[in-house]
């Protein structure tokens, strides 16, 4: 055996603490990139093999396309497979470019690039080169696979009118967060990685100058402390890559084990893949942050001088400035200070790795916040599902009985349905005096004589449902309920903005009276539309009518977009049947059929027993499911949610035993300080004061510093947010925030208290 690789062994057992912490450093550091690579590999094969099946890997449907339309677009270059669907009944065909229809069918498109879905159906709906009807009916001819791109990044995608054109627009495009995160991971990680094995290195090799020192002194060569040190950190990088590596394949698992529970509702699993690839893309990685992390110290220790070495003063620095601070602290407090500023170079570090930790948390809670906040409160809907229309005869064809199938469902999973059953109507213009009550002009119709109405849908509520609401709203039996906020939005490039800024359509002071009118104009008739109208006799609505800014539980759409600038009427069932009676022919044919909305408690569950109930009884027993889609972009957020806490953890840990390494490392250092401490007549206690006045200075300028440093980086996703919602209201989690400092002060504190055990009185 050489003598370097003895002594190299003689110095690693020598010190065993020393050596432990710097294995523990390489251990997580390893474990933090393998674990990063590990579950980048196997997340992205697991939505691989989820998503892209045969003949389900499509990203959008075309209906009832005409063969003259197909062969215009089939050669698109951006198009990477075709599916064919001659009719409702038969499976999807792949096809090719060659070939060509017979008659209109359904075509599936995939693309060759999922971020660039919207550029790429875009150019195909201006090809296709709509009518004005097909305009009107573009979400019923094109639409997209949207479970498939949800769990891909892309949220909430449609087919829109936007300045008179067909736009494809999303809420949100997730799909590059993953391969960003990865590259910000990487670099954040190997940062890290250096920072803390460069210091890890640096401690253990200042501990020895001494030892290098008098080997150089006897003989020794530079070269030979350069391999008795880069022998060392190989033995140690050997065990903590080991050891981190199977900490990495353990901690995945975890980690995926959590996520399949949030995906397991969608049909989705995840296991652990070992890519080659990742892995050696890895090694790579923390092989070059060793190797880097070790280089300038070795150099410095194989080059420092006989007597530099024996003294081993080098850093020690004590500059003569008296500030504020000092002159109120007592004495304990002023010898902390001076103390701080002769070690500068080792509390700047453990500065940093609070910095760091406390930085981290702040942006990975405050954007986890914001993506779960902004995703409920997007929501247009706070029922899962609804059954459009319910006439008899419907239910006799399908032989279907939604109460049946719901009690069979509740049977079957032990699970609760909520449903509420109420009726509705397009449109409909009442008459609105006085006309001074009106405020706002949008949606308002003005004619003759200074008359104005107002478009409003009508909604009639069960029972059960409208006494709630008058309870709620304080009004009585019989009244009708305007609910009047108004929500605007505006359509920027592919992504809708929400800005919830209401503005009442009514004065909520004034006494109103709706009268029921028909805008339509007779044959011959040559007024203007908007100077005719005829008024309808009815005394249903000679009720009081009573203004409201609060929505009652399961109507939570007509505060979306759906009903943007018009005020909702709500009645009760006796007072909507009487209505639809005395003015039959302003009530279309789908007007006044009982409707039916639906809560639960697991909304993709009941779809998959819907399809299969449809499937073994031949059933047409049709949902619109509104929280579906919801469901999958939470799972979405879920799943980003879980791998940033993931690795914020581990840098957290990463952080708070590097802050102990270099704690343990600097006291062992001021050995002869607190020595000289002792001599003076102070006491072990006066000692502890010190080193916790040390411990209040550092922590509370490095939580400062977190702060100013995280201002920016939450105005960023503040901003980014705004892309999907205006709030109105700061959404940081100041309390988790607050939790979080306490207890990586406690934490440091413990530390503090916990090195002192190290310093003996002599």
């Amino acid at each position: 055996m050489k003598v370097e690789t003895k002594l190299a062994l003689n110095n690693m057992n020598k010190n065993k603490k020393r050596t432990v912490y710097t294995i523990i450093s390489l251990i997580l550091c390893t474990t933090l990139i393998l674990t990063t690579m590990l579950l980048v590999s196997s997340i992205r094969n697991g939505v691989s093999e989820n998503s892209n099946i045969e003949y389900n890997d499509y990203h959008v449907i075309l209906k009832d396309l005409s063969a003259e339309r197909f062969e215009r677009i089939k050669n698109k270059t951006y198009i990477d497979k075709i599916y064919i669907q001659k009719n409702e009944d038969a499976p999807l065909e792949k096809a090719n470019s060659r070939v060509s229809l017979k008659a209109n069918s359904t075509i599936y498109l995939k693309y060759d690039n999922i971020n660039k879905v919207c550029q790429y159906t875009d150019d195909i709906i201006e090809e296709l080169n709509l009518s004005e009807l097909e305009i009107i009916e573009i979400g019923n001819i094109c639409k997209f696979n949207k479970k498939m791109l949800a769990m891909n990044g892309l949220i909430d995608i449609n087919i829109e009118i936007q300045e008179e054109n067909l736009k494809c627009m999303t809420r949100f495009n997730y799909s590059p967060i993953i391969s960003l995160m990865v590259t910000l991971i990487i670099v954040i990680a190997s940062s890290l990685f250096i920072f803390i094995l460069y210091n890890a290195f640096l401690i253990t090799i200042n501990e020895r100058k001494k030892e290098y020192a008098i080997l150089n002194s006897v003989g020794g060569t530079e070269g030979q402390v350069l391999k008795m040190i880069f022998k060392e950190a190989i033995a140690m990088s050997v065990i903590g890559i080991i050891v981190g590596g199977v900490l990495s394949v353990s901690l995945s698992n975890i980690v995926l084990s959590n996520i399949n529970n949030i995906l397991n509702r969608a049909g989705y699993y995840f296991r652990l893949i070992i890519d080659i690839k990742y892995i050696m893309l890895a090694l790579g990685i923390i092989v070059i942050n060793i190797y880097f992390s070790i280089l300038i110290p070795s150099l410095k220790a194989s080059s420092t001088s006989v007597i530099q070495g024996i003294r081993n003063n080098k850093e020690i620095k004590n500059k003569k400035r008296k500030t504020i601070l000092e002159r109120i602290l007592p004495t304990e407090g002023k010898v902390a200070i001076k103390n701080i500023r002769r070690n500068k170079s080792k509390y700047t570090l453990i500065m940093i790795l609070l910095i760091i930790n406390i930085t981290t948390f702040i942006s990975v809670t405050t954007y986890t916040k914001y993506e779960r906040e902004t995703a409920n409160v997007i929501a247009e809907y706070d029922v899962d599902a609804e059954i459009p229309i319910i006439t008899e005869e419907n239910i006799n064809s399908n032989n279907v009985n939604y109460k049946n199938i719901f009690k069979n469902y509740e049977i079957k999973y032990g699970k609760k349905i909520e449903y509420i059953e109420y009726k509705a109507t397009t449109y409909k213009h009442f008459l609105v005096e006085p006309t001074s009550s009106i405020v706002n002009n949008s949606g308002v119709t003005i004619y003759n004589e200074n008359a104005k109405s107002l478009k409003m849908i009508i909604i009639a509520l069960d029972d059960n449902t409208y006494n709630k609401y008058i309870e709620k709203i304080h009004a009585k039996q019989g009244d009708i309920i305007i609910y009047n906020n108004v929500l605007y939005t505006n359509n920027i490039k592919n992504e809708r903005e929400y800005k919830y800024n209401y503005s009442h359509a009514i004065n909520p002071n004034a006494n109103i009276k709706l009268t029921l009118i028909d805008t339509r104009v007779e044959d011959n008739e040559n007024d203007l539309a908007n100077n005719y109208y005829k008024a309808i006799e009815t005394t249903v609505l000679d009720r009081e009518c009573i203004l409201t800014d609060e929505i009652i539980d399961g109507y939570n759409e007509v505060k979306s977009w759906l009903y943007a600038n018009n005020p909702t009427l709500f009645v009760n069932m006796e007072t909507y049947n009487k209505l639809t009676k005395e003015a039959p022919k302003l009530f279309e044919s789908t007007d006044g059929y009982l409707r039916v909305k639906i809560k639960c408690d697991d909304i993709i569950e009941l779809k998959n027993y819907i399809e299969e109930i449809n499937e073994e009884q031949n059933l047409n027993f049709g949902i619109d499911y509104y929280t579906l889609e919801n469901e999958y972009k939470l799972i979405y957020i879920s799943l980003i949610e879980v791998i940033l806490k993931v690795i914020m953890t581990a840098i957290i840990a990463i952080g708070i035993v590097s802050t102990a390494n270099i704690m343990n490392a600097s006291l062992i250092e001021r050995k002869e300080d607190f020595n000289v401490l002792y001599r003076m007549g102070a006491t072990k206690g006066n000692v502890k004061k010190i080193l916790i006045y040390e411990c209040i200075y550092v922590f509370t300028k490095a939580v400062v510093i977190s702060i100013i440093l995280s201002i920016p980086i939450i105005y960023k996703i503040i901003k980014g947010m705004e892309n999907v919602l205006v709030l109105n209201k700061l959404l940081i989690p100041y309390g988790s925030i607050g939790i979080f400092i306490s207890a990586m002060f406690i934490i440091s504190l413990l530390i503090t208290l916990w090195s002192t055990k190290m310093i003996k009185e002599e």
